[in-house]
């Protein structure tokens, strides 16, 4: 997906709507879009995508957003938007909840999920797209809307703020070890300040910090390690230094498994490699044996039955990556 800049400034009245639902739809993926007044309406967007993630300002006014169950469909990959407004309000409706997004706050909010976002007098942000697998490799779930003020006198969203727009003014010029270390310190952050933060998601009365500890220390090493084909629970009790037993029921309470979790990162590793030019003369089974799967025949069968076709129909469709989204 190629870098966007778009502005309906100079379009007709009667072009406009159509060519930024387009314009939006190349951005951040399939959406809706309905005129509040024609004369209010306008909008115009940039991104930059870099190290896996899309860094985009975007600004508009007069319309509402909608993002229906049939646009979701057609995503290949679930994304989430960490955002920074600097001018509102806007309106949200998602799962039935009403919450608006004001400058004073950083929101990050579940993309592919079904919403409509209203802007009357002009919504104007700067936002990084980013893959929801990065965020779950580094805590068992996401709630679809977190919300932090930056001017409430704490530091947690200043701290965050100021990291996400300094990364974003240099994106374009850091090395490529700089750009990916960068975006693993920001998703870092994010999980800390914005998801496990102590008005957020902290582990309820039944959960001690260390049981939380220990599950986020394992969620790390299967992060790191999971196309060493010899990653088992067992191994992983082991690093952790708790039984294997115990390493079960760390996740258990979250209805989660170790080798679902295994599976579905080297699934995702294999995907992003059969979408990679630089992996393009590989075989199926080059792939399979290098993200750590020990049967092709295996890999092969769980591939389709996460992503709904087999690699090599995967392979040759070329289909676009959803994590460009908003």
């Amino acid at each position: 997906m190629p870098n966007i800049s778009f502005s309906t400034t100079a379009l007709k009245s009667q072009q406009k709507l159509d060519a930024w639902r387009d314009v939006l739809s190349q951005a951040f993926g399939p959406i809706e879009v309905s005129r509040n007044a024609d004369e209010q309406f306008s909008g115009s967007v940039r991104t930059y995508r870099r190290a896996q993630l899309q860094f985009n300002e975007i600004h508009y006014s007069g319309q509402t957003l909608h993002r229906t169950a049939e646009n979701i469909a057609a995503f290949n990959q679930e994304y989430c938007t960490f955002g920074r407004p600097i001018a509102g309000p806007l309106l949200v409706k998602q799962n039935g909840v009403e919450f608006t997004v004001e400058p004073g706050c950083l929101i990050l909010m579940n993309q592919t999920q079904p919403y409509s976002a209203e802007s009357d007098t002009g919504y104007h942000a700067y936002s990084v797209s980013i893959p929801r697998s990065l965020l779950l490799q580094r805590t068992p779930h996401l709630r679809p809307f977190y919300k932090l003020q930056i001017n409430d006198g704490s530091p947690r969203g200043a701290l965050l703020a100021n990291f996400a727009k300094y990364l974003e003014k240099g994106i374009a010029d850091w090395s490529e070890t700089e750009a990916v270390f960068l975006r693993e310190q920001m998703l870092d952050l994010i999980v800390l300040l914005m998801i496990n933060g102590k008005d957020h998601n902290q582990p309820s009365a039944y959960e001690t910090s260390v049981k939380a500890a220990h599950r986020e220390r394992a969620l790390a090493y299967i992060k790191h390690n999971h196309c060493d084909p010899k990653l088992d629970p067992k191994l992983i009790a082991a690093t952790c230094g708790i039984s294997v037993n115990y390493l079960h029921k760390l996740f258990q309470s979250e209805d989660l498994h170790i080798e679902s979790l295994i599976y579905a990162q080297r699934l995702e590793t294999s995907k992003n490699m059969l979408l990679d030019p630089l992996h393009k003369e590989k075989t199926l089974q080059q792939i399979a044996y290098k993200t750590g799967f020990s049967h092709p025949s295996h890999f092969s069968r769980l591939f389709k039955e996460k992503f709904g076709m087999s690699p090599s129909d995967f392979r040759n469709t070329k289909p676009i990556i959803s994590d460009s989204v908003s």
